[in-house]
C-alpha cells in the first residue's frame, strides 16, 4: 500500500488538514511489517443511503451533535461490525467515547476494538493500538460513491518496539530542548 492508499483510508472527505508525515509514517510502518491491515465490504452503497434514513430517526439511538448523517451511519454500521464480528454486546458499546487526548467514535467497554469513522486524525493509529487492552483498530472511510469498507488495523510485536523507541528519542529530544 503507498501513502496515497491510506490517505483515502484516514482522509476520506480530501480534507485540507491532511497530516503527511503521519501518513508517511504509516506508510512505512506498513511496509517493514510492523502492522498488518485487511479491509472488509460491510454494506453496500444502497444500505449506507438506507442507513443514513434510519440514523435520521431519534429512535436509532444515536444522537446528533453537530455530526453529519452520513457520519452517524458509518458509526451505527461500526456498532453492527462490532456487535457481529467481535462479539461485543450493544449495551458494551460507547460513542465518542474520551480515550488518550481523542474521542473514539464507537469503542466497545473493555477499549479493545476503537473504531473511528469518517476522515481521521492519522495518530490515532498509533495511539491506539499502542494501548495495552486494544486488539485491532477499526476504520470505516466515508464511501462516496463505493461500497462501505471497514479497514482492520492489527500491530505486530516489532509495531510496540518502533513506538517504544519512538517516544525514547522524542523524550531526549524534548529533555535537550529543556536545557537550552
Amino acid at each position: 500500500m503507498t501513502s496515497e492508499d491510506f490517505l483515502k483510508i484516514f482522509y476520506s472527505n480530501f480534507s485540507p488538514n491532511i497530516d503527511w508525515a503521519n501518513i508517511d509514517e504509516i506508510t512505512w510502518m506498513y511496509q517493514e511489517g510492523l502492522f498488518t491491515v485487511s479491509a472488509k465490504t460491510i454494506a453496500s452503497k444502497d444500505e449506507f443511503i438506507r442507513k443514513i434514513d434510519i440514523v435520521k430517526d431519534p429512535e436509532s439511538g444515536l444522537v446528533k451533535s453537530g455530526e453529519s448523517y452520513g457520519h452517524l451511519a458509518l458509526k451505527s454500521f461500526a456498532r453492527d461490525f462490532l456487535i457481529q464480528n467481535c462479539n461485543i454486546s450493544d449495551q458494551d458499546i460507547r460513542y465518542e467515547y474520551p480515550l488518550i487526548g481523542f474521542k473514539v467514535d464507537v469503542i466497545d467497554k473493555d477499549l479493545r476494538f476503537p473504531a473511528e469513522c469518517g476522515d481521521t486524525n492519522a495518530l490515532k493509529l498509533e495511539k491506539y493500538l499502542i494501548l495495552p487492552t486494544a486488539e485491532k483498530m477499526l476504520i470505516l472511510p466515508y464511501p462516496h460513491s463505493a461500497d462501505v469498507q471497514v479497514f482492520l488495523f492489527v500491530a505486530k510485536p516489532r509495531f510496540f518496539k518502533y513506538i517504544k523507541y519512538k517516544q525514547e528519542f522524542l523524550n531526549r529530544e524534548n529533555a535537550k530542548l529543556r536545557l537550552t
